[in-house]
């Protein structure tokens, strides 16, 4: 959030916020109106994502997971039906490795997180680390958190 201030001559401070910014504080505050404003704007740059291609679709399964606390790695090698063993196998990678990688102690590289995906049966961005488009504070993440 880019937040501005200025200091009246009677030493005043005012704290200038972008209408996203302030917005988004009285959505919090509980305005009902504000935070319809802001879930339109969410919904606008969401549209706007979609078309650009920019927005990957996780599916139930993985949401729910995800939701349950499960890490994106873990949840679709399961969904896929494969042992951890397997997966490491498939992917050309050790057991353990891949046990850090689901459990966040370790970063996956792209190209094996990429082949995850494949042996899987999923997209490849589904299991990337990505920054959404706006200023919402989520993130997606290979990483369980």
């Amino acid at each position: 959030m880019s937040v501005q201030s200025i200091v009246t001559e009677g030493g005043e401070e005012l704290v200038i916020l972008s209408r996203r910014a302030y917005d988004a504080l009285l959505a919090r505050a509980g305005d009902e109106e504000a935070e319809d404003r802001i879930t339109a704007l969410l919904a606008k740059e969401h549209l706007t994502a979609r078309a650009a291609g920019d927005v990957a679709y996780a599916p139930d399964w993985l949401t729910a997971a995800v939701l349950a606390g499960e890490s994106l790695l873990a949840a679709t090698r399961r969904h896929a039906g494969l042992a951890l063993d397997d997966l490491a196998a498939k992917v050309g990678v050790p057991s353990e490795a891949l046990a850090a990688m689901e459990t966040g102690a370790r970063d996956g590289s792209p190209a094996v997180i990429a082949a995850i995906a494949q042996a899987c049966g999923v997209d490849p961005v589904l299991l990337q680390d990505q920054d959404p488009p706006s200023a919402t504070p989520r993130r997606r993440s290979t990483r369980h958190r």
